[in-house]
């Protein structure tokens, strides 16, 4: 990978530290990467467990009351893990493309209708520890659509790669990870029906431990034959 390939570094942060585990994975910060599984690991805590959300995760500095979980990690470093296991984001010239004066908004976004924000597909899975046992789920398990009375359907999300406005890295101001509205100021987006309602989208309750409890979060590059087999044996990611 050369320079050229990454976002410009936010002044704000720190460079990434990158070293080599024993076992042959990559530190990146707390984030842990996976060359094998191609997979990125790293702490988070939740941060809400009902009512309405509109992120799924992200910085302790960005939108945390309409976020289900949150992060101390640098969105700019995940963003750096994940181009170094192969995810591709969407072509930057289709997300750049703004009106004069800034980047594009959520409310532009529903008024334009798009399609999905195209990019590379990946799993999402959540961990944390219950009276001593490791629950792990599906993050997309966690919601449910209030407009349809039904859970969020099983599925990838797309690491869309956020946007860079005039030499800024808009996740890392912005503190957006993970989308369930579609922005393109976040690194990862849900490309499901309703992805323009900021008003269906719900934590299902009774599932998730009190607020603050620490947590993993997990995302795996999906193989070109991960989608089938997902909708065949769903539980093999729980």
């Amino acid at each position: 990978m050369v320079a050229a390939d990454l976002p410009p570094q936010p002044k704000e942060i720190a460079p990434p530290s990158i070293r080599e585990l024993s076992d042959g994975q990559l530190a990146i910060g707390p984030i842990t990467l996976n060359r094998t599984s191609r997979s990125v690991r790293f702490p988070a805590a939740i941060n809400a467990t009902n009512g309405l959300v509109e992120y799924l995760l992200v910085h302790h500095s960005g939108k945390t009351h309409e976020s289900l979980l949150k992060t101390d990690v640098e969105p700019y470093h995940l963003q750096i893990a994940m181009l170094l296991l192969g995810a591709k984001g969407a072509n930057p010239a289709l997300l750049t493309n703004a009106p004069s004066g800034g980047p594009i908004h959520n409310s532009e976004l529903v008024r334009l209708n798009p399609p999905p924000i195209p990019g590379t597909p990946v799993t999402i899975d959540v961990e944390w520890k219950s009276n001593g046992k490791t629950i792990r789920r599906p993050i997309e398990s966690l919601l449910y659509n209030r407009k349809t009375k039904k859970s969020m359907s099983s599925g990838p999300f797309t690491f869309s790669g956020s946007i860079v406005w005039e030499n800024k890295f808009i996740a890392q101001i912005e503190g957006s990870i993970i989308s369930v509205i579609t922005d393109s100021t976040a690194i990862f987006n849900n490309p499901r029906k309703d992805r323009d309602a900021d008003d269906v989208w719900y934590v299902q309750e009774n599932i998730l431990p009190p607020d603050g409890t620490p947590a993993f979060v997990e995302i795996r590059l999906v193989k070109s034959n991960d989608g089938q087999n997902e909708k065949k044996a769903p539980a093999k990611r729980q």
